[in-house]
């Protein structure tokens, strides 16, 4: 599945590379269930499970195209996920964009659903699937997996070998990638998380990452991740940020939300909720 809008002169496609069903309670340990009790209605049928979506974004403007974030990749995995692998790839030929045509390739984060199309392997020869990209990491984020003893294989196979090839630049808060993209550091997540905020012609979109998974946390900001490398920190970050773009009404991009994951945060009945955009769009 695939969605484009516009922005200002700047046009923002949602790539679902694959979806999968989780447990709640797996990655949210520290919150027991009674405690979804009230969001019912915004479960599943199964409430035990809710959906989770992974998506990449194509930003193409200012004469260049820009794919943030590269999804779970080729492999099979997580365990439990559906069999079934990502479809970038396929989504990126729909728009009639081959690999080559990607200019840059700017991460998030680099967690193992966010970078699984990076590269392709022959043997022992490795090369950059999208080849005429730079890869683009936050110092810190880089920093910190390079660092690490072990890494999770995609990870391991996707990631870190873009040092040793020579294809990664990395940044700090406040990087240009585009006269109209702009990362904007969210750490907590991971040490260098990084969101992106397009503007164009006095619009804007704001490409969250992974402040949030469930449209559950634009109430319950507290709730910490599974994968919240630093809890004290990435809930801090999130009150801060999803209050500020509830106030600015900004149009927010999050990825792990339903697809066309394109909406607002607003206030409801005392609570902020997650409201998806009914913004003209176009997609397959």
């Amino acid at each position: 599945m695939r969605t484009t809008i516009r922005i200002g002169n700047v046009h923002v496609t949602a790539i679902r590379d694959k979806a999968h069903d989780f447990d709640r309670g797996w990655h949210y340990p520290s919150v027991p269930d009674d405690a979804w009790a009230p969001y019912l209605d915004l479960l599943d049928a199964d409430t035990g499970n809710t959906m989770v979506n992974f998506h990449c974004f194509v930003v193409q403007g200012d004469d260049r195209t820009v794919l943030i974030d590269t999804g779970w990749g080729p492999e099979l995995g997580p365990p439990g996920a559906a069999k079934s692998r990502g479809a970038l790839p396929a989504r990126l030929a729909e728009m009639e964009l081959l690999p080559r045509d990607i200019d840059a390739v700017a991460f998030t984060h680099l967690h193992a659903d966010h970078v699984g199309w990076n590269l392709v392997y022959d043997g022992d020869t490795i090369t950059p699937r999208f080849e005429n990209a730079r890869y683009l990491v936050s110092e810190d984020d880089w920093a910190f997996f390079a660092s690490r003893d072990e890494n999770h294989p995609n990870i391991a196979r996707q990631a870190l070998p873009l040092g040793d090839i020579g294809l990664l630049d990395t940044f700090s808060d406040g990087h240009r990638v585009t006269r109209s993209l702009t990362a904007v550091a969210t750490p907590g997540h991971t040490p260098g998380h990084t969101s992106f905020l397009v503007e164009s012609g006095g619009e804007r979109l704001f490409i969250l990452g992974d402040l949030i998974h469930h449209p559950v946390v634009a109430t319950e900001t507290g709730w910490v991740h599974r994968f919240d490398a630093d809890p004290e920190l990435a809930v801090m970050t999130r009150r801060r940020k999803l209050g500020q773009l509830e106030e600015d009404r900004t149009l927010v991009a999050a990825g792990h939300l339903n697809h066309p994951t394109f909406g607002r945060f607003e206030r409801e009945a005392g609570r902020r909720i997650w409201k998806e955009s009914p913004q003209n769009r176009s997609g397959g």
